[in-house]
């Protein structure tokens, strides 16, 4: 009789790609840039990348068309994903440990530069409180491709005829969306294709 294995065992010889459950990216041949990814489980995987609007700056009525032109688009992709992601670092933690310092420094001189520290954190957060990216996930059968892509074409024409800025994310953006969600690496501007890779120099 076969030995069943231990499921973590099992998990643990799975490589990263597969428990990203990415198997490569897809160029999508709509212009010099898009790309897609195919996962293992046989879905192709399409980002639309979303230019945020600053509704501050927006009156009422302009604010209620955007909703309504928001709602036009998620009536006509009803089994497309939303996804929201910080492109900056978040310093609640930090904020957090300085708080705890603070409060059990007896030297008065390290209890204001813990509070100076933390104003200091708020401040870079203010100033970037902008920099969130707003993403359409969509997916389809990887075997469809020309399916796929006609129906991706339809999407992003759908969508910028509702006044929303989109386009297709290329391998870059890819690449960055997942450091970001999986690490939180905010500051590589260039992701390598290996992992090490960015570590080899020519000609070695």
């Amino acid at each position: 009789m076969p030995q069943q294995k231990n499921p973590k065992t099992k998990k643990a010889a799975l490589s990263t790609q597969q428990i990203l459950n990415i198997r490569q990216f897809v160029p999508l041949h709509v212009n010099d840039d898009a790309y897609a990814i195919e996962g293992d489980d046989g879905r192709l995987y399409v980002y639309l990348m979303l230019r945020p609007d600053n509704i501050s700056v927006l009156g009422r009525g302009e604010i209620l068309s955007k909703i309504r032109n928001l709602q036009n688009i998620i009536e006509n992709l009803p089994d497309m994903q939303t996804l929201c992601v910080s492109s900056t670092q978040s310093y609640e933690n930090n904020k957090r440990y300085y708080r705890q310092l603070a409060k059990s420094a007896r030297n008065p001189i390290i209890t204001r530069l813990c509070l100076k520290e933390i104003e200091h954190m708020d401040e870079i957060n203010l100033s970037m409180s902008t920099s969130r990216e707003f993403v359409i996930l969509l997916n389809y059968p990887a075997k469809q491709f020309e399916e796929a892509r006609h129906s991706i074409v339809q999407a992003v024409q759908l969508i910028r005829e509702q006044h929303y800025t989109v386009h297709i994310a290329d391998k870059s953006e890819l690449k960055r969306l997942f450091s970001i969600y999986y690490v939180g690496d905010i500051y590589s501007e260039e992701i390598p294709e290996l992992d090490g890779q960015q570590y080899i120099r020519k000609g070695e």
